[in-house]
């Protein structure tokens, strides 16, 4: 054991997470204990006394492996309560730390400190003695070994919340990571749980609050500025601000956000270096996207075109994380509704967010200018379409609103399906609504269920069979002279007042005899009778196709 001396700098618990403790050590328990004085440090014995010569105000160190040793009967709740009769400042501890160290740890007011896997006690002995007797650290070495520790944490896959989290338990601040359009991707600390979070999260996300230089994404990545301080005095808080960048581009923003007046040298290093691995971790998370989007795209168009084998599929979709055995499914098709639009590749981020959002299971692909998604809903009730459905539509539709007012998106919706096998026809329901909703200008979440006629019409659209049909049932009323005639308004209105020839004359303000006559020559000029009732649903028919092939721009013959 290092022997005690003297000279000691006055240090807390969190002064020793932020200069002396390994990265990626967690504040289990004591929170309330933070700022209690260390005045030395002490490693258990595996042989009785286990914490010789204890005098106080020492960071106690040790391994449940250890404690094991020294007796199978000791706990670690028993350590922590004897330990505090002698008003140790803190514990640290390697291996898991069950619920009743956590309560007595609690209940003691004492910091209980979960030390990374691997650490070596020893080691940290050294480098909290270090601190408490040396000269003052250096922040820049300080910064650099937190650099190395944060790339240790990265290579471990753990992911950008438990990096964050560990920065936030070192630094003692509230760490937000914002994304290049400053949505929040992870914010963990004491502010966080602020009655006001949502007002200060909204001041974060306000882009005039920070430097021009840090909102010009290429820019930025060729200068590399420094952290930039900026105040907060409706929140009674600073903030340390600086760009997140990767691959020569601004993707985010990595900021320690302050309730305290000193913004010390560490904090600077902190940003700097959390700004640097959050960029590898951005790269990474999107090198993984890129990937299983183009395995999931390459899935989903040989699953349209029906080109690769169910079993095949399936086992592919379940590699992705998806498991469409026995789940409802449905397909949704969106595009941009004039050119003068957003790119694509941004109604494709807009999918996916509402994805993360929601929570859902979802597949989202650009195929062909159109997002393409298939996604998890409950099981249909009669034919309305499912809530979940509609709801995720809805909010596709107002992030795009909110986003770009002036935009407009065409969005068709196919019916659920319970098969695999089925997914085809989900989708093909989808894209034919999506035209439909597109072609019509309808620029509301469109579903194929209540398209009524049209949802079989629209199938048939580009099918020679649907023109002929039209041809043949309305014969020579069919030909485009009587495009804007009078008589086809007359057959309209006829169908649409239910065959009642007084209704559909006072309609068109007319006489009774007009009409007679005008239906006289209608029946004349088209050859058919409409006494006949499979005749008349035939005419029906036609004039519904009539109006879908000229609302999408398509010949008439």
């Amino acid at each position: 054991m290092v022997q005690q001396m003297t000279a000691q700098r006055t240090q807390t618990v969190r002064d020793l997470l932020r200069s002396a403790l390994p990265m990626g050590t967690r504040i289990v328990a004591g929170g309330k204990g933070l700022n209690r004085i260390v005045t030395w440090t002490s490693v258990l014995h595996t042989r009785p006394p286990a914490f010789p010569s204890l005098e106080g105000r020492e960071l106690a160190l040790l391994s449940i492996d250890a404690l094991h040793l020294l007796s199978d009967k000791l706990t670690l709740a028993d350590i922590i309560n004897d330990l505090a009769q002698v008003d140790v400042a803190a514990v640290g501890v390697i291996g898991s730390i069950d619920n009743r160290a956590r309560l007595a740890a609690e209940e003691n007011a004492i910091p209980l400190l979960n030390l990374p896997q691997g650490t070596s006690l020893r080691q940290v002995e050294r480098d909290v003695v270090k601190v408490l007797v040396g000269p003052p650290p250096s922040p820049e070495l300080r910064g650099q070994e937190v650099h190395e520790q944060l790339l240790q944490l990265s290579t471990e896959n753990k992911g950008m919340a438990a990096l964050v989290g560990a920065i936030a338990d070192m630094t003692g601040r509230t760490v937000v990571v914002q994304d290049k359009r400053f949505e929040t991707v992870v914010a963990v600390g004491g502010i966080h749980d602020r009655d006001d979070w949502e007002e200060i999260e909204a001041q974060l996300s306000n882009e005039e609050t920070i430097p021009a230089l840090f909102r010009n994404r290429v820019e930025v990545a060729q200068i590399a500025p420094e952290p930039a301080l900026i105040e907060m005095p409706e929140f009674a808080l600073k903030r340390l601000v600086i760009p997140i960048v990767a691959n020569r581009m601004g993707r985010g923003f990595f900021s320690l956000i302050l309730d305290t007046e000193v913004v010390d040298p560490l904090d600077v290093q902190f940003a700097r270096h959390g700004a640097a691995v959050c960029a590898l971790e951005m790269a990474k998370e999107k090198a993984i996207r890129e990937a299983q989007k183009k395995v999931q795209g390459g899935l989903l168009e040989r699953l349209i075109l029906g080109t690769v084998p169910v079993d095949q599929a399936l086992r592919q979709l379940q590699r992705l994380g998806h498991n469409p055995v026995n789940t409802p499914y449905t397909a949704i098709v969106a595009s941009w509704g004039h050119e003068d639009s957003p790119s694509d590749r941004r109604l494709e981020t807009i999918f996916n967010e509402q994805v993360n959002i929601h929570h859902g299971d979802a597949l989202v692909q650009l195929l062909e200018g159109s997002v393409v998604v298939f996604c998890v809903t409950e099981p249909t009730v009669g034919k309305a379409i499912p809530r979940s459905l509609k709801q995720f539509a809805e909010s596709v539709m107002a992030r795009v609103k909110s986003q770009y007012p002036n935009a407009r998106l065409a969005l068709g919706i196919g019916r659920p399906v319970l098969s695999l096998n089925e997914w085809r026809t989900s989708y093909q329901e989808a894209l034919a609504t999506q035209r439909i909703a597109q072609q019509w200008h309808v620029y509301q979440p469109l579903y194929f269920a209540d398209l009524g006629v049209y949802r079989l019409l629209s199938l048939l659209l580009e099918t020679p069979e649907l023109r002929s049909f039209y041809r043949e049932t309305l014969g020579d009323l069919a030909d485009e002279k009587y495009a804007n005639d009078e008589f086809i308004s007359t057959l309209e209105t006829f169908f649409e007042e239910h065959g009642n020839l007084s209704q559909t004359a006072n309609k068109l303000h007319v006489h009774r005899n007009t009409l007679l006559y005008r239906m006289e020559r209608i029946e004349q000029i088209g050859a058919f009778d409409l006494d006949n009732p499979e005749t008349r649903l035939a005419v029906f028919l036609a004039l519904k196709i009539r109006r879908l092939l000229a609302e999408v721009n398509m010949p008439l013959r």
